[in-house]
């Protein structure tokens, strides 16, 4: 819990730290912006006013000192009514050395510089625009200084301050409102993900995550949960079905050698030819047991992939010639023979590769009548070599088709079971060939005979 609340406040203090240069950036550029806008507005107010100031002496010239005297003073008292009791503007008019000002501290600065040109000047800390002009009018002569109020920026910026400050604390408190709610609208799913992951554990697999919106992040990341639980269930639910079968498997061969140990040991033992006979079956069932285990130990390397691969180049025509001819060997019932062994070199491991034909010649042999074909065509088409085995035999109905790789399927538990089929060895054979990036088909009719077909990349 604290290390969720450490994660949160850590959230929420980064993000109020993001806020806060954002918002203060803001300011900087709106202040930066209010700023170049009263200069603008500042200068064409002064020069406006010097316009107007220029228009209403013009009748100066004709004048006497005492009447231009009276008319600057009338003029300025003017001007002073229009700008009221909190003045923008001051206005400096010098003639004849008098200054007529129409502030009422008189402040003048040097109205000779710069004729014709804004000036920024500092005054007690404040600064001022200013600009100078030069009026002739007749034979004349008045210097006219307009200057901007500083008192008025000052008292408008920090106005703009003021509302810039409460604007932002306003905001500040909406994103964190904001920032809960969003907080709050992530957290749900999250929560229901950690609430139905508790539930789930490898007795009790049923539950999934609902999904609310599967095209968002935690929508994605609930769908690759749900994936992954429903593959630990198919794991677990085979891993069990293996085990079960296993079992099975292994006690149908233990109770006959307990029966028949148990029948020895019941007086048997003294009939030479119920001795014998038990001995034989002890030893067939004990050589499948050892079948039993080699299959089971084969699928459980591969399982936990420590089954090594011996990968090197070799020959497959070679490989099948020689299978062939011991298969013949060894299965006088049934006629084998070869369509095309076109020559190919594979990087794949021999032994395994052997192990996997052999069992598919197998189980060829073992469901096909007597005096029949089975025949192994062996070409190959452009980077894929293809190793096609095909049978007279009984064929497999199209609703088992799908089963046949299943480890410990067999279609006819009795008549299997007299042949010791365990029903792992096309189980085996399609792993084989998975580990070699390959692929096996198979088609089959009923009554009519099988096909499979592997698909192995060749060497370049």
């Amino acid at each position: 819990m604290d290390k969720h609340i450490s994660i949160k406040r850590t959230v929420i203090t980064s993000y109020l730290s993001s806020m806060l240069i954002i918002l203060i950036s803001m300011h900087i550029v709106i202040i930066l912006v209010f700023l170049n806008w009263e200069d603008r507005r500042i200068k064409s107010e002064i020069n406006k006013t010097s316009l107007v100031i220029h228009k209403d002496l013009k009748a100066i010239k004709h004048l006497n000192k005492a009447s231009a005297v009276k008319l600057i003073n009338k003029k300025l008292a003017e001007f002073s009514l229009t700008q009221g009791r909190d003045p923008s503007l001051h206005i400096n008019l010098i003639y004849h050395g008098i200054v007529f000002s129409s502030a009422s501290t008189e402040t003048v600065h040097d109205y000779k510089k710069e004729l014709g040109e804004f000036q920024f000047l500092l005054n007690g800390g404040n600064i001022l625009i200013v600009k100078n002009l030069f009026l002739k009018l007749g034979d004349k002569e008045i210097y006219l200084q307009i200057y901007s109020d500083s008192d008025e920026v000052k008292n408008d910026i920090i106005a703009l301050m003021n509302s810039l400050f409460f604007t932002s604390v306003f905001i500040l408190i909406i994103s964190l409102g904001v920032v809960k709610k969003i907080d709050k609208i992530i957290q749900s799913p999250i929560h229901e993900i950690t609430k139905t992951a508790k539930k789930i554990n490898r007795y009790d697999l049923s539950k999934r995550i609902t999904i609310i919106n599967p095209n968002n992040e935690l929508g994605k990341l609930s769908m690759v949960i749900n994936e992954m639980i429903d593959r630990l269930d198919i794991s677990f639910k085979s891993q069990n079905k293996f085990i079960s079968n296993a079992s099975h498997e292994l006690r149908t061969p233990l109770a006959v050698i307990k029966g028949y140990t148990d029948l020895l040991n019941a007086g048997a033992k003294s009939d030479p030819v119920m001795v014998d006979r038990g001995i034989a079956e002890i030893l067939k069932e004990v050589n499948n047991m050892e079948n039993l285990l080699k299959k089971l130990l084969f699928l459980a390397r591969k399982e936990n992939n420590t089954l090594k691969n011996n990968i090197v180049p070799f020959e497959i025509s070679a490989l099948i010639h020689e299978l062939m001819e011991k298969q013949q060997l060894i299965d006088k019932n049934h006629t084998y023979k070869i369509i095309r062994n076109k020559i190919s070199i594979l990087d794949a491991d021999k032994d395994l590769i052997l192990q996997a034909l052999r069992e598919l010649l197998k189980n060829s042999s073992k469901y096909t009548p007597e005096n029949r074909e089975i025949s192994i065509d062996s070409f190959h088409k452009k980077k894929y070599h293809y190793i096609v085995i095909k049978d007279q035999g009984k064929g497999i109905p199209k609703e088992n088709l799908k089963h046949v790789f299943e480890r410990f399927y067999i279609q006819d538990e009795s008549r299997n079971r007299q042949k010791n089929s365990f029903g792992l060895g096309l189980s085996i054979v399609k792993d084989i060939i998975k580990l070699h990036d390959g692929n096996i088909y198979i088609e089959s009719e009923f009554n009519k005979g099988t096909t499979v077909t592997i698909e192995l990349l060749r060497s370049v």
